[in-house]
């Protein structure tokens, strides 16, 4: 029995110095593909790229906007997901706006960022990306997780991010799409590696609590 428990302890380790790992990479790959404060290029970047990256105000790159109202039991179940300031709370007949998106916690739950392959419905306790203006998607999810929006929240009782606050921020980010897209898939590909080291250590977590309710009686 010890050594079975043994053998999975040590699994569970295992996968979660690797988790750990990519974690803290993964944030040192962020910081290191935007420039920091004071400079126009980040530390590393794509052979072929050269240009200074431009600098405007979030609202003119990527402005947000509060979600809608949709009280539970106006709720009708299909396909669409309403995305809450947590995660996807429910799934809706309905939609408001076309995928992919960036999406925030507005209220409750603030700087909670989530990316949106399809159509959804962004809740009222949120904020969403309106306009892309001609900026990849994904690399705008990254922005905002660079930008870090837990920082601007306000409030004693129930945290609230003003957009206005959000939308006066100075950013940096390069006018090439191409290097947007590639800046997006290597951090993508971190955030998938991370997915699955935590679900794999969540799966060794299940399993040797399962055994340990059945080894003793």
């Amino acid at each position: 029995i010890s050594a079975v428990l043994t053998y999975l302890d040590d699994l569970i380790t295992l996968h979660q110095r690797k988790y750990d790992k990519l974690v803290i990479f993964k944030k040192s790959m962020l910081e290191k593909m935007f420039p920091k404060d004071g400079e126009s290029v980040p530390e590393i970047r794509f052979a072929g790229f050269t240009d200074p990256w431009e600098q405007r105000k979030l609202i003119m790159v990527a402005p947000l906007q509060r979600g809608f109202d949709l009280p539970a039991e106006k709720i009708i179940p299909g396909v669409y997901p309403v995305m809450m300031s947590n995660g996807i709370g429910a799934y809706h007949n309905e939609y408001k706006v076309k995928g992919p998106g960036v999406v925030t916690g507005r209220s409750g739950t603030i700087g909670n960022l989530q990316y949106v392959e399809s159509a959804f419905w962004p809740h009222n306790t949120t904020l969403w990306v309106t306009k892309f203006y001609g900026n990849h998607p994904k690399f705008i999810y990254y922005l905002y997780e660079k930008i870090d929006l837990k920082r601007y929240k306000a409030g004693s009782g129930v945290p609230t991010l003003n957009r206005n606050d959000v939308h006066d921020t100075m950013v940096f980010f390069p006018a090439s799409r191409k290097e947007q897209e590639l800046i997006s898939a290597v951090l993508t590909y971190l955030d998938d590696l991370i997915t699955l080291h935590q679900r794999k250590l969540e799966l060794l977590q299940n399993i040797k609590k399962s055994l340990l309710d059945k080894m003793f009686v």
